[in-house]
């Protein structure tokens, strides 16, 4: 039997462990369900592979350590949001003191949600790299500091159409539940799109890669694919949203069709309104 075969068979169980139409695969460019042997097919043809997530979706973490499990024939790099750039982990005990020694916050970062992710990188033996701004600099970019000098020309190549743009401060204004100041639109654009490329980078020096990020950054409009195109259009990208349940519609699916080649489709899951707590100071949102 072979490697994708076998693989193939412990995702009939994974999924079989859920409802079966709350686990659904969908190829986006032809809106039509597909199997994981099939899905695995198109990953390991690729340079880039693109996995997003909802932070706190626990079914899309272990999917994820899934896929990695399936598609370690070709020697892919890891690359990561949760650490920031130029970290790379050597495993050492425990899996999260290495993980800690190279910058990883298990409170930003819930342990008991990622530890699934990261063993599995761990023990399929891919190099890990992270990928995120360090702190410093989004605090730089976000004051009206310049830009990186790695990094701001790249930014010029991969200027986003106008569309893409106004999809990403859209994004940036829903994210924030309508309430984001005005003032704080342009910085967090700029940190978002660095970012992006801070992603990229590390991707292009690591090539083949996997990125493991949120769905915003693996968004073929705004996100990292978009910078990849940019920069390094000759290599072939996968990008694949992890959504839940409650978004599988005919409509929904056809404006992820712009976003992601695929979708993972998984449970859903509760969570509280996060509008509801989220506030900006008064002296803030009138600046």
């Amino acid at each position: 039997m072979n490697t994708i075969k076998k693989i193939y068979l412990g995702f009939v169980l994974l999924l079989g462990s859920t409802t079966a139409t709350a686990n659904t695969i969908i190829d986006l460019s032809h809106q039509t369900p597909i199997n994981p042997e099939q899905l695995i097919a198109k990953l390991i043809s690729a340079d880039y592979i693109l996995l997003g997530e909802l932070h706190d979706n626990p079914h899309h973490h272990q999917t994820r350590s899934q896929l990695i499990t399936a598609i370690t024939s070709k020697k892919y790099t890891a690359v990561v949001e949760y650490l920031p750039t130029g970290q790379s982990v050597r495993f050492s005990g425990s899996t999260l003191h290495s993980l800690e020694q190279s910058g990883f916050s298990p409170k930003a970062w819930p342990w008991k949600l990622y530890e699934p992710l990261f063993e599995a990188i761990r023990s399929s033996g891919l190099p890990l790299f992270g990928s995120n701004l360090d702190r410093s600099i989004s605090k730089t970019i976000f004051s009206g500091g310049p830009l990186p000098s790695t990094m701001e020309s790249d930014y010029q190549k991969s200027a986003l159409t106008s569309d893409a743009k106004r999809s990403l401060e859209k994004d940036l204004i829903d994210g924030h539940c309508g309430k984001l100041p005005a003032q704080y639109l342009e910085p967090m654009f700029k940190v978002q799109r660095i970012t992006d490329i801070s992603m990229a980078q590390v991707m292009m020096r690591h090539s083949p890669a996997i990125l493991f990020a949120g769905n915003g950054h693996v968004r073929n409009d705004y996100g990292v694919p978009q910078v990849l195109r940019s920069l390094d259009s000759s290599k072939k990208r996968v990008s694949i949203g992890f959504i839940e349940e409650e978004r599988r519609d005919s409509k929904a699916l056809t404006e992820l069709a712009k976003l992601y080649d695929y979708v993972w489709i998984t449970p859903s899951i509760e969570r509280a309104d996060p509008c509801a707590t989220l506030h900006f100071g008064k002296s803030e949102s009138s600046k």
